[in-house]
C-alpha cells in the first residue's frame, strides 16, 4: 500500500506546476498531523479548508506567491483520482514512523523543480542570440 501511495504522490508531483501548491499542501497536512495532531486524515473536512491557509503561509515564504486557483480546483487534491484520505493515511503513517520523511521527500522534489527553473533562466540570460539553441533549453526540462 505504501508503494501505491508514493506512486500517487509522484504522479501528482509529475503533473504539478512550478509552484507545486498542491504538493506543498499535502506536506503541510502531514506536518500538522505529525506535530500538531489537529487533523483527522480520514476526515477531509478537518483539513480541507485550513490546508489552503497552511500552504499559503509556506508558499509566500518560499516564492512570495499564493495560489489564485478556484477553491474547487484546490479541493480536487483530495478526490479519489488525486490524493484521497485513504492514500494520505498511508503517507501519514510512514511520515510518523520515520519522522517527517514524506515531508522531506516533498520539499526535496520542490527544490529540484526550482533548480530546473533556475538553470533554464541562467541559460537564457547567458545566451547570445546567435548562440542560443532552443533544444538545449528544452533538454533542461526533459532530464
Amino acid at each position: 500500500m505504501l508503494n501505491e501511495a508514493k506512486s500517487r504522490l509522484d504522479k501528482i508531483i509529475g503533473k504539478a506546476r512550478t509552484d507545486m501548491y498542491k504538493i506543498i499542501q499535502i506536506a503541510e497536512v502531514l506536518y500538522r498531523s505529525r506535530l500538531q495532531e489537529d487533523v483527522n486524515i480520514l476526515d477531509v473536512n478537518s483539513y480541507k479548508n485550513e490546508s489552503l491557509r497552511w500552504r499559503d503561509i509556506v508558499t509566500l515564504r518560499l516564492s512570495g506567491k499564493r495560489s489564485t486557483s478556484s477553491a474547487n480546483y484546490q479541493h480536487d487534491l483530495w478526490n479519489n483520482t488525486a490524493m484521497p484520505p485513504q492514500m494520505l493515511l498511508v503517507l501519514d503513517a510512514e511520515n510518523k514512523r520515520v519522522p517527517g520523511i514524506v515531508e522531506r521527500y516533498i520539499y526535496q522534489r520542490y527544490i529540484e523543480r526550482c533548480s530546473i527553473v533556475t538553470t533554464a533562466i541562467s541559460i537564457i540570460e547567458a545566451a547570445k542570440p546567435e548562440e542560443f539553441y532552443l533544444q538545449a533549453l528544452i533538454d533542461v526540462f526533459i532530464r
